[in-house]
């Protein structure tokens, strides 16, 4: 058979604050009430064990029932059935017959027989004191039976007086009645002594359920009992369906697989309760087999997956998670086996590792309940859990005929499996709606965000044209200077202005120049979130450039030993204020971190195609290279101006990170600019090892061909 577990939602770690004393006492309170639990259902299992438990009488076959005594009422043959195991499967009915009555085994109550490929014979003695004129029908149970052959004998008569085939193995165009459960005309007999044979075979677990219905019982049944049955199977799998797709829009496993589990049960239940041998009547005889194998092992499957991701066990033991998605993968494996015999030997162990594996997960949430008794949620998901898992373990240990099949142990799993249905359909409601909070609460902050970044954009509009002023004021101011002193050095019969001074100005022009670019590129409005920048590139040769460069970026105290290996007719085609921009980001952020310490800048050519510029970084010389991935994440990380998943899809995700939405103030600056103007030219950066010893900051730009 199958179990029926299903989820719940996430487990938030909180942790109480309280004394020592309030802590113990909180413990024992929590002992005393898991202690209760555990005597509740170790009673109900007591309670079942001896409830009609009074074993297999041997040597004595059971009393015969009169049949004849009521014609319009339904007759129950539990009690009144022997039973004989063929482990051979060999045994005809004559062989049956020719066994002594000390080879038969009475049943006092249903006779189960676990996951067995043995073919069992049951006889039932009958009794008819007046003529049975009136058609009835013999109902046998469960449905899952693969072949039930029934034979009607009397003692002096070697051959059967009534024989008849049924089992969800049988065409549906060959079974006697096309109904939910395994129904056949029973005869008309004369008075006398009947005994009632019935051979029953299956790759699923054995037990037998025999009455004989009177036409209207029978009637009743069958119609109350496929609506019911079809109504019940199409909200499950209704309810299923919906979980799925909201669990897959709003990305939450868990609700997915909960859904899975709905999926998995509703098909289960349509075969289990005949209503797929009755709607679809298939002619291929395993059908019916692979619906309660595949739906079984979905289930159980489902379920471990589905506990493994509500209680986060990946955060506690990323072992034990990988050991029940293992566990996970192999029971859906396991499905494959459900149209053979060897599904007796895989649904035997399953069903008792599944039990083992849910009682593992019962003792992951004592634990947690022992650490924060106050946590209501952890004592939810306990009782959600506990109370299936038992009735789960007490069925199973009935169907293997360690517990009786009786009243208790056949109603307690249907009853907690309703229950649990429900406390978890609750559950989910509430998963789905507190995560709709949390969407809400993120469009929320991402609508205040976006406000503020557009304020942001018009201050920097703003600023960029306060920037142009005064920047084009000096630019103008320069050549005014630098013309009047031509006008007042020809004036006095100079033949030029002096030469520091000319330099000087000229140096003032060429720097306010640049940042007038600086402030058109970074500054400018379209140029805010614009993935690449506008570069203003020429040809450059490189070894004068980044010559001129060092020369530019000494200062006193903080010199630059700067080297080029290679053609000093190489060429860049790029743009120098950008690129002058660049290696200064990467120079600065050295001088800033080791104040005072020579910066060593060595370029060099690779095949004439590239040129990688080594620029040397004192602070990563302290890094560890096993490390070096992290260090080189933090200084090149990409930027997050935009969240790379916006739009409205963005917001049902399961957990909303708040930072993805809040302003960050270091984002584009520093060594996150250099690589942006490394990347628009063609470029990349990176940390590489020294060769002596230490760590560099590289950049590696294309050379332009050669003529």
């Amino acid at each position: 058979m199958t179990d029926r577990i299903a989820p719940v939602r996430n487990i938030s770690a909180l942790c109480a604050h309280r004394s020592p004393l309030c802590a113990g006492k909180n413990i024992s309170r929590t002992g005393n009430i898991l202690a209760r639990t555990v005597l509740f259902w170790l009673c109900l299992t007591v309670l079942a064990m001896f409830d009609g438990f009074t074993g297999r009488a041997l040597a004595e076959l059971a009393p015969p029932v009169d049949i004849s005594v009521s014609m319009t009422r339904d007759i129950l043959f539990k009690g009144h059935i022997a039973s004989f195991q063929d482990p051979e499967q060999t045994k005809t009915l004559s062989d049956i017959r020719a066994l002594p009555e000390e080879a038969f085994t009475r049943e006092k109550g249903i006779p189960a027989f676990g996951y067995t490929n043995n073919a069992i014979w049951y006889r039932i003695d009958l009794v008819v004191g007046h003529a049975t004129d009136d058609t009835r029908h013999i109902d046998i149970g469960p449905i899952y039976l693969n072949v039930i052959n029934l034979y009607v004998v009397q003692k002096d008569n070697p051959h059967p007086i009534w024989t008849t085939l049924m089992g969800d193995h049988v065409p549906s165009s060959q079974r006697p009645v096309i109904a939910p459960e395994h129904l056949a005309p029973f005869p008309a007999l004369e008075p006398g002594h009947y005994s009632l044979y019935i051979r029953t075979q299956s790759n699923s677990t054995q037990f037998i359920e025999v009455s004989l219905l009177s036409n209207d019982a029978q009637i009743s049944r069958w119609s109350l009992g496929l609506a019911g049955k079809g109504l019940f199977v199409g909200i499950v799998l209704s309810m299923a369906l919906m979980y799925m797709i909201v669990g897959l829009f709003i990305r939450d496993y868990a609700v997915a697989l909960y859904g899975c589990c709905l999926a998995a049960f509703g098909t289960l239940s349509s075969a289990l309760g005949g209503l797929f041998l009755t709607v679809f009547a298939p002619e291929w005889p395993y059908a019916n087999d692979l619906l309660v194998g595949m739906g079984t092992a979905v289930n159980i499957a489902a379920a471990s997956l589905l506990w493994v991701n509500i209680l986060n066990i990946g955060a506690e033991c990323r072992l034990c998670k990988k050991i029940f998605c293992t566990y996970s993968g192999v029971v859906l494996l396991g499905s494959v086996t459900a149209t053979t015999p060897l599904y007796t030997t895989f649904a035997s162990y399953c069903q008792f590792s599944h039990s083992a594996v849910m009682t593992i997960y019962i003792c992951f949430l004592v634990r947690r309940i022992i650490r924060n008794p106050r946590f209501i949620t952890h004592w939810i998901y306990f009782i959600v859990m506990l109370v299936p898992t038992v009735s789960l373990i007490i069925f199973y240990l009935a169907l293997n005929h360690y517990l009786p099949v009786n009243a208790i142990t056949a109603a307690a799993y249907p009853f907690a499996l309703a229950s649990h249905l429900v406390l978890m359909s609750v559950l989910m409601a509430m998963r789905i709606s507190g995560i709709d909070r949390d969407r809400i609460k993120a469009a929320s902050m991402a609508e205040s965000t976006e406000k503020i970044v557009q304020e942001q954009r018009k201050l920097v509009s703003m600023l960029s044209h306060e920037f142009r002023t005064p920047l084009a004021v000096i630019q103008r101011a320069a050549e005014m200077v630098t013309l009047r002193l031509q006008k007042e050095a020809a004036t006095a019969g100079n033949a030029d202005v002096p030469r520091a001074v000319t330099e000087r100005l000229k140096r003032i022009q060429d720097q306010s120049g640049k940042l007038a670019r600086l402030v058109d590129v970074f500054l400018g409005k379209d140029n805010l979130n614009a993935p690449q920048f506008a570069l203003a590139r020429k040809l450059v040769p490189a070894k004068n450039f980044l010559q001129e460069f060092a020369t530019l970026a000494r200062r006193d105290n903080a010199h630059i030993n700067f080297s080029y290996l290679g053609d000093a007719n190489a060429v860049l085609y790029a743009d120098e204020t950008l690129l002058g921009l660049a290696m200064t980001n990467v120079i600065e952020n050295a001088r800033r971190h080791q104040p005072g310490e020579t910066i060593s800048l060595t370029a060099r050519e690779e095949n004439g195609m590239i040129l990688k510029i080594d620029i040397s970084h004192p602070q990563l010389d302290q890094a560890d290279p096993a490390d070096i991935d992290k260090v080189r994440e933090r200084l090149f990380r990409p930027l997050h101006t935009v969240p790379p998943e916006t739009g409205p899809n963005r917001f049902y995700a399961k957990k909303t990170n708040a930072e993805d939405f809040t302003p960050r103030n270091n984002d584009g600056l520093g060594l996150h600019i250099t690589q942006r103007i490394i990347t628009a030219h063609g470029g990349k950066t990176d940390i590489v090892s020294r060769q002596e010893t230490g760590m560099d900051i590289r950049i590696t730009l294309p050379l332009e061909p050669k003529l």
